[in-house]
């Protein structure tokens, strides 16, 4: 299209952008979410344990991007 600016290359660092900035922020919440889940209900009660496994499988992805992100940036 332009000589000057690669709109396919521009598209690719958007979308990577979005879902790197506010894929991960989301995964987090989500993670919030299931450890408030966790942490609300009594000892006994049963859904204890499916937001503990919410909570700690969105927190490992968002280290996991994190970590993506980081090597991306480091790598020579």
């Amino acid at each position: 299209m332009s000589d000057y600016i690669d709109v396919a290359s521009l598209w690719k660092v958007l979308a990577v952008g979005l879902l790197g900035g506010a894929g991960l922020v989301a995964v987090f919440a989500l993670g919030l979410v299931g450890l408030s889940a966790y942490a609300d209900r009594p000892p006994g009660a049963r859904a204890r344990v499916p937001g503990l496994v919410l909570a700690c499988g969105c927190f490992l992805a968002v280290a996991g991007g994190a970590a993506a992100g980081l090597v991306a940036m480091l790598a020579k």
